[in-house]
């Protein structure tokens, strides 16, 4: 149960966390040239793209980086953020959905960061409501925008072990470091907002061998000490993370979305 309550507090952290700065605009054909950094203030959410959505995007990679480093005890870890404005995550992670979706009409939803930031926390102020109550709830606040067939949230997602989301690890002791891009996948319905479908985005099949080989419980790889920033702000300025973290979301999506996506379009055929 305790796992179960960090999980969810770790997530509506994140869901409100100012560093996760979003795009007000929808975004360029899913283009994944690099985004400008956010402007200060607050900014006005742009007007939806015109026409019919099947598939409506809601995406939650965000712009922070973690960079973290686990002690010998708990006590000793030290964890640090850093903004990757110019990796253009949630850019890529819409083009992933319209690669998956081919001839269906995918829209991704705008949002601002503050609303990121500030919802859905007024409606729910109880530690213990759970992550996916959080999920859903920014959801339906943004789809009153778009009225979409399905909405597909795709936000960051915790392993089996203590890292979270995207980021950077080194543990005590360790001949390496670890690379993670660790993303969660809730497709709801349009109309009742049911959620149709969960699963977290996989590089490769759920099995036995594959859990320990991605030890972390989602998408990772080892990666060289001499990698591992020796400030937090470097990770961003970084090549060889922001392609490792760009490789593993597009492997990891690209493997998850299209079987769920195909279900659902069979379901609204119906």
């Amino acid at each position: 149960m305790f796992r179960s309550v960090a999980a969810a507090v770790i997530l509506a952290s994140s869901l409100t966390a100012a560093g996760w700065a979003q795009s007000s605009s929808t975004d360029a054909a899913a283009n994944p040239t690099p985004a400008r950094s956010a402007t200060k203030g607050a900014a006005k959410t742009k007007p939806a793209e015109g026409g019919s959505c099947q598939i409506g995007v809601i995406p939650i990679a965000g712009n922070l980086f973690l960079v973290e480093k686990f002690g010998p005890i708990k006590l000793t870890d030290t964890y640090e953020q850093v903004s990757v404005d110019r990796w253009a995550l949630d850019e890529l992670v819409v083009s992933r959905v319209r690669a998956a979706a081919p001839g269906m009409s995918v829209r991704r939803i705008p949002f601002t960061k503050e609303e990121l930031r500030n919802e859905p926390r007024q409606k729910s102020t109880s530690l213990f409501r759970s992550a996916a109550s959080s999920v859903k709830e920014f959801a339906q606040y943004l789809a009153p925008r778009v009225n979409c067939e399905r909405y597909v949230v795709i936000h960051r997602h915790g392993g089996s072990q203590r890292e979270f989301g995207i980021g950077i690890s080194k543990h005590y002791l360790a001949s390496h470091a670890n690379l993670f891009a660790m993303m969660y996948i809730r497709v709801y319905d349009g109309r009742a907002f049911q959620l149709i479908n969960e699963a977290p985005a996989l590089m490769e099949e759920d099995t036995y061998a594959n859990r320990f080989k991605y030890h972390l419980g989602g998408p990772s790889r080892p990666i060289d000490l001499a990698m591992f920033p020796e400030k937090a702000a470097d990770a961003a300025k970084s090549p060889v993370l922001r392609d490792g973290v760009r490789q593993m979301l597009t492997v990891s999506l690209d493997r998850t979305l299209p079987g769920m996506l195909r279900r659902q379009s069979r379901e609204a055929a119906r």
